[in-house]
């Protein structure tokens, strides 16, 4: 689930909406003052979400004097990408939730050529690692559509991500390169080979025989290390990587180096209980007072996304202050812009009334390509791409998980719960879909007749293409989604 937050009123060259971030304070997203430099020591890890200067876990740090490093690489902050997974280590306003990154690492976790695509499953095989591509996936420009099919292969593509319960990546990016580079893969190490100089991170065998190898105590690694390996040579016969250069990864409290404030963005991989869990494979605990966002201590469960805010303790688990839920949402709409509101934090697509906040991802894919795209940059007739749930449930708004600025086009794309109507209209968020002359389609490769539809449809979500002329959306396409009409 994704933190639904109360929307403050923004300078307008702020373009974003304050919104509670990851502490619950406000955050006003100009930039940040010299006050933050005293702020409270944090450690953020999280999706990147926006830029100006950077937006991680709802917090906007100002990064004018932080070191930027990509894959180990010192880069310029305009390498990063929206949906990458950072690490952001600096302070944090406890006031008004502005911050100042000192550092900022974000690491791949997986980058090599697809070796296999499971459509039906929206899974790829790359370096012997499954991942898995869902509605919190951001995909670079080059990939069209932008989704499962538009991958091929032996493409060559950086995957940046979170792992799940099964120890699969949970794609948050996905970018598909024009030549292939280096290799990388994250993971645990497991089945060592101290002989043969070989371990297995999941399906992958990396032989580290001819590596060099850093930071590890005993001079080479050990079950359950979380590693980083880097190399120019993958036998995809053998699934085995021939390493260059292995890194013992280090733990949060390593990199933070004090006792400073941690903000963890992941998925639950570990649920014993409400009070012991893991988040993206480290400890997490509850206590009485922990408070909750969005959900209750009952939504914990394996594969849940959440955001924890907390401290270390004497053991080096990560005691929650607040945990929070999010969610990526299955409602999608493709359409332009009717209107925006910047200083509000609002726009109108299709007649639907739509929240940004400071979770959202902004990307702007359209020929202007503006890396540091807001609301302040969108204007109406814009062609975008909005990904949400709705808020208040039965409300017919949306608060926004992703907006993206597309190339124009003129047909028009929803992607919501169907609402019966009177045949052959139906609605989907209370916009009026005619599906008369529309090809419809089911859980199957066939075609349906128009009363198999509204009985299929019941209860799911639909996909839709078509015109809009304003009142009604003329469909030329529709299919039934086989999920039901839930937010995810």
């Amino acid at each position: 689930m994704s933190k639904i937050l109360p929307v403050m009123v923004a300078a307008a060259t702020a373009a974003l909406v304050a919104a509670c971030g990851g502490s619950g304070s406000p955050s006003k997203f100009s930039a940040p003052t010299s006050a933050n430099a005293a702020g409270t020591p944090v450690m953020s890890t999280g999706t990147i979400t926006a830029f100006g200067s950077i937006f991680v876990n709802g917090v906007h740090f100002e990064t004018g004097s932080a070191v930027i490093r990509k894959n180990g690489q010192v880069v310029a902050q305009s390498a990063l990408e929206v949906g990458e997974i950072a690490h952001v280590k600096g302070s944090k306003n406890d006031q008004d939730g502005r911050g100042v990154a000192d550092s900022i690492d974000v690491e791949d976790a997986v980058i090599g050529p697809i070796a296999a695509i499971d459509v039906t499953n929206a899974t790829l095989t790359v370096l012997g690692q499954t991942v898995k591509l869902d509605g919190g996936t951001s995909f670079s420009a080059n990939l069209q559509p932008a989704d499962v099919t538009g991958l091929n292969v032996a493409d060559f593509v950086e995957v940046s991500g979170l792992p799940d319960a099964s120890a699969a990546i949970v794609a948050t990016r996905i970018e598909r390169k024009t030549a292939n580079g280096p290799l990388q893969v994250l993971g645990s190490v497991s089945s060592i080979d101290t002989t043969a100089h070989t371990f297995k991170i999941n399906a992958l065998t990396v032989d580290y025989s001819t590596a060099m190898l850093e930071d590890f105590s005993t001079g080479q690694p050990q079950n359950g290390d979380a590693v980083e390996v880097h190399g120019i040579a993958f036998d995809a016969g053998t699934t085995t990587l021939t390493a260059t250069r292995i890194e013992l990864q280090k733990t949060e409290h390593q990199e933070a180096g004090d006792d400073r404030g941690m903000e963890r963005e992941g998925l639950i991989t570990r649920f014993v209980s409400a009070t012991d869990f893991d988040v993206a494979g480290k400890p997490v605990s509850t206590t009485g007072s922990t408070v909750y966002r969005n959900g209750t201590a009952a939504d914990l469960a394996l594969n849940t996304k959440v955001e924890v805010e907390g401290h270390f303790d004497a053991s080096n688990v990560l005691v929650a202050d607040v945990v929070a839920f999010h969610r990526n949402g299955r409602v999608n709409l493709q359409a332009q812009v009717s209107a925006v509101n910047a200083t509000a934090g609002t726009l109108t697509v299709l007649g639907i009334d739509i929240t940004v906040n400071a979770n959202t991802r902004l990307e702007d894919k359209s020929s202007a390509h503006v890396e540091k795209f807001s609301l302040s940059d969108l204007n109406a007739d814009d062609t975008v791409e909005v990904r949400g749930f709705e808020s208040p449930a039965g409300s017919g708004k949306l608060v926004a998980t992703r907006l993206e600025r597309e190339q124009p086009r003129a047909t028009v794309e929803v992607r919501g719960p169907f609402t019966a109507g009177t045949s052959p209209q139906f609605t989907v968020l209370g916009i009026t879909v005619d599906a008369s002359t529309a090809t419809l389609r089911g859980n199957g490769a066939g075609n349906l007749a128009l009363a198999d539809f509204l009985t299929q449809a019941v209860g799911k979500s639909v996909d839709v293409r078509g015109q809009f002329n304003g009142m009604v959306l003329s469909a030329t396409e529709i299919r039934v989604d086989s999920r039901d009409g839930s937010d995810d």
